[in-house]
């Protein structure tokens, strides 16, 4: 697996998203996620929608989760936080990975400055 901690694995991450792009992926996201199960402790995830439109929105997601616990298919790993913070990722990987890309509508995104919103919340 691939880490956005090795140079040449970050730059195949986002040469992977244009390739993604050529077969007809009209949005693709990158995220990492913590697994015990695996070798380096995470494992990457390059994932693509050809249909954005189709993708599920944090409340329906949320709503699943709870029928879930209700239901008790709870698990003891995976909750609503752990896909959203998935896609959550250092600044300067997002920017490597995404550049100038609007991704406003994605579940990761930065804000177009750091320091524009910081002083906004001061």
């Amino acid at each position: 697996g691939e880490s956005f901690n090795v140079p040449s694995n970050i730059e195949g991450i986002a040469s992977w998203r244009k390739t993604m792009e050529e077969c007809g992926f009209k949005r693709s996201r990158y995220g990492s996620i913590m697994t015990v199960s695996y070798t380096t402790g995470h494992i990457g995830m390059l994932l693509g929608e050809k249909d954005p439109t189709l993708s599920s929105k944090e409340d329906v997601i949320m709503a699943r989760y709870r029928a879930m616990v209700k239901n008790g298919e709870r698990t003891t790993y995976y909750h609503p936080g752990l896909q959203k913070g998935a896609f959550d990722l250092p600044l300067w990987a997002h920017e490597a990975i995404y550049g100038e890309e609007d991704t406003s509508d994605l579940l990761c995104h930065a804000p177009s400055t750091l320091v524009e919103t910081l002083t906004k919340s001061s």
